[in-house]
């Protein structure tokens, strides 16, 4: 009688031994020693990016420091870049894009050629070196980000503007 409580017995303790990270709540392969991967707010969705750096601007020289291309291929994004401005008003007459990556000089002339539709794309302005002092943001561009930049402040900056041209986009709808 006995033997047969005891080989029972033994296989609970021993499962409730080993139990103790079936019973946890939450992810059931984050264990200690394995790694996890950090991914992209869910919300976040790829863009079509046009970037313009133009030669006189300095903004080419200063992205040369990060693989930008690369960068933004992994994250989903796909990228055309433009360096003469008419080059750009060709692109943005053919194409459809959802951010323009420019120098902060060029940002108001890039502004008033896409016009203020809803389906225009966001400007995201670079404060470029130039002559070794940092040059202003224009009046019309809030802020910009500097150069070379990071790349947790580019992609953060990207999806920020994604998000801000599908709040228009949303609202343009609603008004009609």
């Amino acid at each position: 009688m006995t033997r047969r409580f005891v080989l029972p017995g033994f296989l609970v303790a021993f499962a409730l031994c080993l139990g103790a990270d079936l019973l946890a709540c939450g992810d059931k392969f984050l264990v200690a020693g394995r790694g996890t991967r950090y991914q992209r707010p869910k919300n976040a969705r790829a863009a079509s990016i046009l970037i313009y750096a133009n030669p006189s601007s300095g903004l080419q020289a200063a992205l040369k420091k990060l693989p930008l291309d690369s960068v933004l291929k992994h994250e989903g994004h796909r990228s055309t870049t433009v360096e003469a401005p008419d080059q750009l008003s060709a692109i943005l007459a053919g194409g459809r894009f959802d951010v323009v990556l420019v120098s902060s000089d060029d940002a108001a002339a890039v502004e008033e050629l896409l016009g203020r539709g809803a389906d225009a794309p966001v400007v995201v302005a670079f404060c470029v070196k130039a002559a070794g002092k940092v040059q202003p943001p224009s009046d019309k561009v809030a802020s910009c980000l500097k150069t070379p930049p990071k790349e947790h402040s580019l992609l953060e900056a990207i999806d920020k503007a994604v998000e801000q041209r599908d709040q228009n986009a949303r609202k343009a709808q609603t008004r009609t």
